[in-house]
Formats: structure tokens, C-alpha cells, sequence
């Protein structure tokens, strides 16, 4: 959110708005849908809709030069792509997961030790790797775990939203023990 706020501060400026800024801010908000980072994607379509704003309008006899005209064109597809990514966010989370159960044990163990692998998790929940997957979809389905590729094995983090549930349940800083 930082980031997005940053970029956007410096995009405000008269010389901000380059094609390297459009394609970092474009990099960041993909980023924060994958993850399911609200707060992220609405910083980053608030600023937008503001900057939007202060872009020059055409004028009365509707001349407008081209790059103001890209710049406008620019921002709406930005503002669209984070309109529909907060649209598609995860509802409100509704886990409710049983603290001991291998999806509560599979995200505290990811959030403690980011990157492991489907292997690593089944060995340290002591379950087999077909639950790992079956756990991981509804994790990612639900927005709180991200899956990466590192060559043939998937690699799994928490997403902000999974810190933020993590942390309301009461579950953060815990480190599960296979059963």
C-alpha cells in the first residue's frame, strides 16, 4: 500500500506520469489483486480516481493533446483493472477454521516459514500431499494463501489477508505441530 502510495504521490507530479510509472503502478496493482491486498488495490483506485481528476480536460473547442489524451486513456484502464479487482476480492472472511484442524496448521505454518513446498507441508502437518492440495485451494480460494511455481513444485506464502485472519484469530506467531 506504501508502494502504491508513493507511486502515485510521484505520478501527481507535473513530469510524473512516464511509461515506466504507468507499467510500476500496473506491476503493483496485479500484485495486490493476486494477493488479495484491499487496502493496496482501494489506495491505489482512490489515488487514481484523484489523479484522473486533475488531468487536463479537453477544452471547449476540444483540443487536447495526444499524450494528455493517453494519460486519460491510461488511467481509466487502470482505474477499471482496480474497480473489478476489488469486485472480485474474497467476501469478508468467514474461516471460522478450527485452530487445530490442517487448514489453521497449514496457514501458520506458511506464515512462519514462506516458500515451503507440498511435500514440507504433508511432512510437518503429517498428512498426505493430496490434503495439502485439497487445504491449499480452499486457502487460496478464500484469498489467504498464494501458490508460486519453483520448478516443478509449488511454493506457498500467506497473503496479507491471511496475516490480517491469522492475526484475528488469535493464531499469529503460533507454530503447529504435526498431530
Amino acid at each position: 500500500m506504501t508502494e502504491v502510495r508513493n507511486l502515485l504521490e510521484e505520478m501527481a507530479l507535473d513530469s510524473g506520469m512516464t511509461e515506466g510509472s504507468f507499467s510500476s503502478l500496473g506491476m503493483l496493482i496485479t500484485d495486490s489483486s493476486l494477493a488479495a491486498d484491499e487496502p493496496a488495490l482501494r489506495a491505489a483506485h482512490d489515488g487514481l480516481r484523484g489523479l484522473y481528476g486533475k488531468v487536463a480536460r479537453p477544452g471547449e473547442d476540444g483540443d487536447t493533446d495526444a499524450k494528455t489524451m493517453e494519460q486519460r486513456g491510461r488511467l481509466l484502464g487502470l482505474l477499471d483493472v482496480t474497480f473489478w479487482s476489488l469486485r472480485r476480492l474474497p467476501s469478508e472472511l468467514q474461516l471460522n477454521l478450527d485452530p487445530h484442524g490442517h487448514a489453521a496448521r497449514f496457514l501458520t505454518e506458511i506464515a512462519t516459514e514462506p516458500g515451503l513446498s507440498n511435500a514440507q507441508l504433508a511432512e510437518r502437518l503429517g498428512v498426505d500431499i493430496t490434503e495439502v492440495s485439497r487445504v491449499g485451494r480452499k486457502l487460496l480460494a478464500s484469498g489467504v494463501a498464494w501458490k508460486s511455481r519453483q520448478w516443478r513444485y509449488n511454493c506457498w506464502n500467506i497473503t496479507p489477508r491471511g496475516a490480517a485472519y491469522l492475526e484475528q484469530a488469535g493464531l499469529a506467531g503460533r507454530r503447529s505441530a504435526a498431530k
